[in-house]
C-alpha cells in the first residue's frame, strides 16, 4: 500500500507540504508563462497574415515574410495575376513601417491600407467603434489608444494628415509594433505612392490547387512571388525565432533547473525528517525498490498538487498582465497545459533519484536506539 502510506507522510506535516507545493507551483507557473509568452509572440506576429481573407498573397520577388522584409508591386498587375491564379475575386493592400507621433509620444506601428468594400487585409476583431467606411477616417490598436491617451472621435494626425478615430482594434499589437488601418485610397495619398501597393491578394476557387495557382501566377507576371499565408507566417516565424527562440529557451531551461531543484530538496528533506519511519520499514522488510516507489508516490504527489496549483497561477497571472500590458499576448493553450504536466512528471522523477543514497545509509537498527 504505497500510495496511502504516502499521503499519510506528505499530509502529516500540512505547513512543510505547503511550502513544498507552493515552490513546485512557483517554478510550474513561470515555465507555463515562458511558453505562453513565447506563443503569444508568435501568434501576434503573424495575426495579420493569418487573418488577411487569401489564399494566395503575390509579393515582389524575393520576398519572403510579410513583416520581414518590404514588398513593392505595380497596381497595374492586378488583373495579370488575378487572371493567371484563376482567383474569383482580388484584392491589394498596403503596408509600411512609420512613426506615429502624439504629443511627446513618438512610436513604430505599421499603417496598413486596405479596401473598406472588400475583406482582404481588414481589421479581424474592432473591440470598440466600426471600421473604416469613407476618406479621412482610421482604426488605431487599442493599447495604442490607450498609451496615446486618444479616445473614439479624437483627431490625430499620420503623415502630416488629419484623421478621425472610428475604432479601435484588438490583437493587433505585435511585439515589433501596433497596427494603425486607413483606406487603401488614404493610405496611398498619405504615403505619397502612385500605382504602387504592397501585395496582390487572390481568393481562389473551392478545389483549386494553391501550389498550381501560385505557379501559374509567377509564370505569367515577372518579377513576383506568389505564396499561401501560411508559407508568408513561417517565414516571418523563422525571423522572430533566430531573434527570440534563444534568450526565451534558455529562461525555460533555468524554470526547469529550479523545478527539479525544488522537488529534488524536497524529496530530499521528507526522507531526512523521517528517518526513524524509513528505518520502520526498512527493519520490517521493505526492499530499497519498495522504499523507492514510496519517495516517487510521494514525490509525485506534491509535484501533481504543485501542477494544478501552477497552471491556475499561471493562468491568473496571464490575464492580469494581459489587463495591464494588452500590447503584451499571453497564450496558455490546452496543448500547452498538457506539455507542462510531461515536463513536471518528468522532473518529478529526477527529483526522486536525489534521496536514493540517504535511503540505502538508513540503518534499520536506529528505530530500536532510545
Amino acid at each position: 500500500m504505497t500510495v496511502p502510506l504516502a499521503r499519510r507522510n506528505i499530509f502529516h506535516e500540512k505547513g512543510k507540504l505547503a511550502l513544498s507545493v507552493a515552490g513546485v507551483a512557483a517554478s510550474l507557473a513561470l515555465i507555463l508563462l515562458l511558453m505562453g509568452f513565447k506563443e503569444g509572440l508568435y501568434a501576434t506576429l503573424t495575426a495579420y497574415v493569418d487573418n488577411i481573407g487569401a489564399d494566395l498573397i503575390v509579393a515582389q520577388s524575393g520576398v519572403q515574410g510579410m513583416f520581414s522584409s518590404n514588398s513593392a508591386l505595380a497596381l497595374d498587375i492586378h488583373d495579370a495575376a488575378a487572371a493567371a491564379g484563376g482567383a474569383e475575386q482580388a484584392g491589394h493592400i498596403i503596408i509600411s513601417d512609420i512613426i506615429f507621433t502624439r504629443g511627446e509620444t513618438k512610436t513604430p506601428v505599421l499603417l496598413v491600407g486596405y479596401d473598406p468594400q472588400t475583406t482582404f487585409g481588414s481589421p479581424w476583431e474592432i473591440g470598440a467603434g466600426r471600421g473604416v467606411e469613407r476618406a479621412g477616417e482610421i482604426l488605431l490598436d487599442t493599447y495604442l489608444a490607450q498609451r496615446s491617451d486618444i479616445a473614439l472621435g479624437d483627431r490625430v494626425d499620420v503623415l502630416g494628415r488629419d484623421f478621425t478615430v472610428v475604432g479601435l482594434t484588438r490583437g493587433t499589437s505585435s511585439w515589433m509594433s501596433p497596427y494603425i488601418f486607413l483606406s487603401l485610397d488614404d493610405a496611398e495619398a498619405a504615403l505619397g505612392l502612385s500605382g504602387i501597393v504592397s501585395y496582390h491578394l487572390l481568393r481562389l476557387p473551392e478545389g483549386v490547387d494553391p501550389q498550381e495557382a501560385a505557379k501559374a501566377v509567377e509564370a505569367a507576371v515577372p518579377g513576383v512571388d506568389a505564396m499561401t499565408p501560411d508559407e508568408i507566417a513561417s517565414a516571418d516565424r523563422r525571423v522572430l525565432a533566430n531573434i527570440m527562440d534563444t534568450p526565451i529557451n534558455v529562461m525555460l531551461f533555468i524554470g526547469v533547473i529550479i523545478g527539479i531543484a525544488v522537488m529534488s530538496l524536497t524529496a530530499y528533506t521528507a526522507v531526512a525528517d523521517q528517518m526513524r519511519e524509513y528505518g520502520v520499514l526498512k527493519a520490517i522488510g521493505a526492499s530499497r525498490a519498495r522504499l523507492m516507489r514510496l519517495v516517487a508516490a510521494e514525490t509525485l504527489i506534491r509535484a501533481g498538487l504543485g501542477y494544478l496549483l501552477g497552471t491556475g497561477l499561471s493562468l491568473l497571472t496571464a490575464a492580469l498582465i494581459m489587463a495591464r500590458w494588452p500590447q503584451f499576448s499571453i497564450l496558455i493553450r490546452p496543448e500547452t497545459i498538457l506539455q507542462a504536466g510531461g515536463l513536471t512528471l518528468l522532473m518529478s522523477l529526477v527529483a526522486a533519484l536525489l534521496p536514493i543514497r540517504r535511503l540505502d545509509q538508513i540503518d534499520p537498527l536506529l528505530v530500536f536506539k532510545t
